[in-house]
């Protein structure tokens, strides 16, 4: 077993305030990228909150994916993070389509790793419109 991982951390900004504030939709939308992306589920919990936001957390066999909203902010944060060497772009991608993010920021960073490391950081304005569909 591998103790080294990918840790991707995004903050995406100008998304759909509606999606931002369904927490059914904002499940299944995690579920989907997660099972695409071959990853196992383990368990499953979202949470809406009154007035508005929602937070949620899938555990995964490899680790896990997080999402946090503000939707008076058309802000949301993610958090994915999986042991092995597993592409996490289209995920992210995904996500960020389904959002309608305008701009996101993208901090990635390499764990398991004994030595110190720089966070890469990349700004993503132009979100890829051939990966994801309609996840509703």
């Amino acid at each position: 077993m591998t103790i080294e991982g990918k840790h991707i951390i995004i903050d995406g900004f100008e998304c759909d305030s509606l999606h931002l504030n369904n927490v059914t939709f904002l499940e299944k939308l995690c579920k989907k990228a997660a099972l695409d992306a071959g990853m196992e589920i383990l368990y499953s919990y979202f949470h809406q909150f009154q007035p508005q936001g929602v937070t949620g957390m899938l555990v995964l066999s490899t680790s896990h994916i997080s999402i946090h909203t503000w939707p008076e902010e058309r802000y949301a944060s993610f958090d994915l993070y999986t042991c092995g060497n597993p592409d996490l772009i289209a995920p992210v991608n995904f996500l960020l389509k389904e959002l309608s993010t305008k701009k996101a920021m993208m901090y990635s960073i390499d764990r398991g790793i004994s030595h110190p490391q720089l966070i890469k950081c990349e700004e993503i304005t132009t979100i890829d419109p051939s990966i994801g569909g309609n996840s509703t």
